[in-house]
């Protein structure tokens, strides 16, 4: 999440995507950062859906629709909004796959929200991607941190194999001793965005051969 001591983005409104197509083989749903703007997110899901539909032409996409603010509510609408969707679409489409990506304070929500995944959540998950993500500080042995703004868990077993983390050396949410803003906002430079793209897609197309 982005800190309110060291960094304000300029809070854009930024209304939630209309649902994906019902039972698309991929979908998807991005998870934006603290005031991110775009449709699904301007600093990186944005670019990060286009890099994807170079791969998997027929993905459709889906942004979480949340606060998005430095709220102290503003995590909990958005874990209770993707627990929420992805166990309706679940029911509805039992045989789609999703890549979900989080920036930020999205990457927060995506580790919380997992905690209450069901087994068919964790079935439908080929890729679970992050950036900026304090999860990253957890293991086995730790497995909570501690971050500024609240306990961050660490993924359940189930998502192992599942996982991409970005983390631009030195940013203060994801390194240990990080003090860096400036690489908290970098993510639009280097392969970050493109690998994340790519490890999505071949996650997908692994799961449609086993």
């Amino acid at each position: 999440m982005l800190l309110t001591a060291v960094v304000a983005f300029a809070l854009a409104a930024v209304g939630s995507t209309a649902p994906a197509a019902p039972c698309a083989g991929l979908e998807y749903i991005y998870v934006r950062g603290t005031g991110e703007p775009g449709k699904y997110g301007s600093i990186i899901g944005d670019r990060l859906y286009a890099d994807l539909q170079k791969l998997v032409p027929d993905v459709a996409g889906y942004q979480l629709p949340y606060p998005s603010t430095f709220g102290p509510n503003s995590p909990a609408v958005g874990v209770d909004n993707l627990n929420k969707y992805l166990n309706e679409q679940v029911r509805v489409c039992p045989n789609k796959k999703y890549g979900i990506a989080g920036y930020s304070q999205g990457a927060v929500i995506m580790h919380r929200a997992a905690v209450d995944f069901t087994p068919a959540i964790f079935d439908s998950i080929v890729a679970a991607v992050t950036f900026g993500d304090g999860g990253q500080q957890t293991n086995k042995t730790n497995p909570v941190y501690k971050s500024p703004v609240g306990d961050i868990p660490r993924y359940p077993d189930q998502m192992d194999g599942k996982i991409r983390f970005n983390c631009v050396p030195g940013d203060l949410t994801c390194t240990s001793g990080g003090e860096s803003t400036l690489a908290h906002l970098s993510y639009g430079n280097g392969d970050y965005i493109p690998a994340s793209a790519q490890f999505i897609a071949d996650q997908y197309k692994k799961s449609r051969s086993a």
